[in-house]
């Protein structure tokens, strides 16, 4: 844990950096166990904290899959979108930028699939957040019922 909301220990980045960066290089995000998946939720969740933005890259197989995950990762960052996107067939890749509310879309030709974010941050005191993690799963931030 933090020793402040605002400031944390260089341990709490390490440790959080050191447990997202396992999924660096994957082509396709592993299966998350329930534990794993809240453990990295946790995780993203106070990198984005810490950041002052974030930017969202996610290679998929149909526009449908790409647009789901980007919202419920969004919506899990805390930043609602409606995003009213061009109808596209086959593999996508659809990047966001959460500083500008700007989107990026094409087609995909390459096996990768999966969530990136790269944190971006300003601040000298949390300059360790800065990086791309993942690729994480589609459906990490979709409520199970």
């Amino acid at each position: 844990m933090t020793t402040s909301p605002f400031f944390p220990t260089a341990a709490d980045i390490a440790a959080a950096r050191q447990r997202l960066s396992q999924f660096s290089c994957l082509t396709t995000p592993p299966a998350l166990n329930d534990a794993e998946a809240a453990q990295v939720r946790a995780d993203l969740s106070q990198f984005n904290e810490w950041s002052d933005y974030q930017t969202l890259g996610i290679c998929a197989s149909t526009l449908a899959e790409g647009q789901q995950a980007l919202e419920a990762f969004l919506l899990a960052l805390g930043v609602a979108v409606n995003l009213d996107l061009p109808a596209r067939e086959g593999a996508v890749y659809l990047k966001f930028n959460t500083l500008k509310g700007a989107w990026y879309l094409d087609d995909y030709s390459g096996l990768s699939r999966g969530v990136l974010i790269t944190f971006h941050t300003s601040d000298p005191e949390v300059a360790e957040v800065s990086g791309t993690y993942g690729p994480f799963p589609f459906n990490l931030f979709v409520k199970h019922k």
